[in-house]
């Protein structure tokens, strides 16, 4: 993984949280077009980053809509 490096326990119970409720909420398309603006962004040079509740998810950190790491050190 790029950014944890190996996947922990803790890591993965995350995620895998994460990705239910994103589902279930119906918002996979909304995190995808995100990321998309946000690489777009970034590759012009054009500060960006994540906002609001999802601001502190694992899964904005992990497709570096945000840098704020939910997990810490």
């Amino acid at each position: 993984m790029k950014l944890y490096g190996a996947m922990t326990p803790k890591v993965k119970r995350r995620i895998e949280h994460e990705l239910k409720v994103i589902e279930d909420q119906g918002l996979s398309d909304y995190f995808l077009i995100v990321w998309d603006i946000a690489r777009y962004a970034r590759r012009r040079g054009i500060p960006c980053t994540g906002r609001g509740s999802a601001a502190d998810s694992i899964v904005s950190y992990l497709l570096e809509i945000t840098a704020v790491d939910p997990i810490g050190p």
